[in-house]
């Protein structure tokens, strides 16, 4: 795990403490989707820049 995905990881458990209620909860629900999205494709260019692609 990277210096980003660490962050990323910490952003992650900030964001999951927030109480939300009502139209938030799609909000919430969707920007925690893109971070995970974030976080994998942090993951797929350090292996990528690992094998050189």
């Amino acid at each position: 795990m990277n210096e980003l995905q660490k962050e990323l990881d910490e952003v992650f458990r900030l964001i999951s403490a927030i109480p939300v209620s009502g139209e938030s909860v799609e909000v919430m629900a969707m920007a925690r989707e893109r971070l995970r999205r974030a976080y994998q494709q942090v993951g797929r260019t350090e292996k990528e820049d690992e094998h050189g692609g």
